[in-house]
């Protein structure tokens, strides 16, 4: 029985994604969530993939746990650093995260190293480190560790892999523990040759490129075709499509019908994409629950490309605490502080595609509007998904890893008139141009004239 997101906000693992079309994403590396934007984004990314500068391990003092470490005690370790500061309670909670994955990752070779805040450190708590794992507190006296990490807010997670390369800056909370598994399964040699690999990856890619010039050449004139006008489909075209089987609930039974699905015209990032003539993947999601993003992100990205036209790919930023009541243990005012605005929304939004260099378009729905369309249910599986026809109307909506979704996807974008009306004028548009370009005539050929007869 899968898990499911209900008003307690129990979160999903995802062993399943749409059939296919994951393996390329995944199979690529692994590349977590980070924080941050913008320059000072820019920055931390420019210091990932170096040498990490051990003479920081100085500007710390007072240590607990264990002696002040090294570079040398510290080689072939994977270290997770973290700021943190005992007074703010956010920060306060970064320091469980990284002691529960020295605890759990400590037997694999992960030592964590805990730089409190200039402040408070005399009467700030100091766990004991984990039977089995190494976790070491010091003191950031004067923030120079702070300040050479770009640290700008308790709490921050860093973390170096085998070779001694600081590996990911500024990881997000809800990436550490993935980014965490990842590097302490990795061999130090592939970790000391990331850059290399990577480059040969990539001459080999632009020789298979050269070889596929012309197939590249079309897909750049696709995605660069300019919005065709086309007659709309009848709204009896729509009615008599083949669409796929409505989803059906534990007993097999369907009872949902289509719904008309409206979008929100504002807090589109990057902006909003043309529609017309498109089928529409919408995927819901919170930054405070990974399940309902964690895969599906950069699943998201990679449908985005393989459809290019035939399809829009929609990350709705949905306030799921609208479904429910919350058991997250926070006070009324710390729940306050941690709500997102639309402004704030929206700016997670960019984080994220900062950070992430994700394509696909986001918008924001802290109402819970567009998901409340879809589906009326107070528990959804994560990731969720719903399809739209270029109509507006939901034609499948569920959990993107059941056998259906691929299916349901194939079968829209096959039946969707609106989709099909597109695609043959943008077809007769590129076949004028090439005959323009070429000097043909585009008037239809003339029967020639026959031989006199005998």
């Amino acid at each position: 029985m899968r898990q499911r997101f209900s008003a307690s906000l129990k979160s999903v693992l995802v062993v399943s994604v749409l059939a296919g079309m994951a393996a390329n994403v995944l199979a690529s590396g692994f590349d977590p969530n980070r924080k941050g934007a913008g320059e000072s984004r820019a920055k931390l990314t420019a210091m990932e993939r170096a040498p990490f500068d051990w003479t920081l391990l100085s500007k710390l003092s007072d240590w607990k746990n264990g002696a002040a470490p090294s570079a040398a005690s510290l080689d072939g370790k994977v270290v997770l650093f973290v700021t943190y500061s005992d007074w703010y309670r956010p920060a306060a909670r970064a320091l469980a995260i990284a002691r529960r994955a020295a605890e759990t990752y400590g037997k694999d070779g992960l030592v964590v190293i805990a730089a409190h805040n200039p402040e408070g450190w005399k009467d700030a708590a100091k766990p004991e480190a984990p039977t089995g794992g190494t976790m070491l507190l010091a003191h950031d006296d004067k923030g120079e560790f702070r300040k050479a990490l770009l640290s700008s807010q308790d709490p921050n997670f860093y973390l170096v892999d085998r070779a001694g390369q600081l590996r990911f800056a500024d990881v997000a909370n809800e990436s550490v523990e993935e980014a965490i598994k990842f590097l302490v399964a990795e061999k130090r040699d592939d970790a000391a040759n990331l850059n290399k690999i990577e480059a040969d990856a990539k001459r080999a890619k632009a020789v298979q490129d050269s070889k596929t010039s012309s197939v590249n050449s079309q897909n750049d004139v696709l995605r660069t075709l300019p919005e065709i006008a086309f007659t709309p489909p009848a709204a009896e075209e729509y009615t008599d499509a083949k669409w796929p089987k409505l989803p059906s609930d534990d007993r097999g039974q369907t009872t949902a019908q289509p719904n008309k699905i409206t979008l929100p015209n504002a807090g589109w990032s990057p902006a909003q994409p043309p529609l017309t003539g498109r089928a529409v993947l919408l995927y819901f999601w919170n930054p405070g629950v990974p399940a309902s993003y964690d895969q599906m992100q950069r699943l998201a990205d990679l449908m985005q490309r393989q459809y290019q036209r035939d399809l829009v790919v929609v990350g709705v930023l949905s306030d799921f605490a609208s479904f429910g009541q919350r058991e997250d243990k926070l006070t009324d005012e710390e729940r306050a502080k941690k709500a997102l605005t639309p402004e704030t929304a929206l700016k997670r939004i960019q984080e994220f595609q900062t950070a992430r260099k994700y394509d696909h378009a986001m918008v924001v729905d802290l109402t819970g509007s567009v998901l409340k369309s879809v589906t009326s249910e107070t528990e959804i599986p994560l990731p969720y998904v719903a399809i739209i026809s270029s109509d507006g109307m939901s034609r499948w909506w569920g959990f993107v890893g059941s056998p259906e979704a691929k299916g349901a996807l194939d079968r829209v974008l096959d039946a969707d008139p609106g989709v099909q009306a597109r695609r043959k004028a943008e077809a007769e548009y590129l076949r004028t141009t090439k005959s323009a370009a070429s000097g043909e005539s585009t008037a239809p050929a003339t029967k020639p004239a026959e031989a006199p007869k005998k």
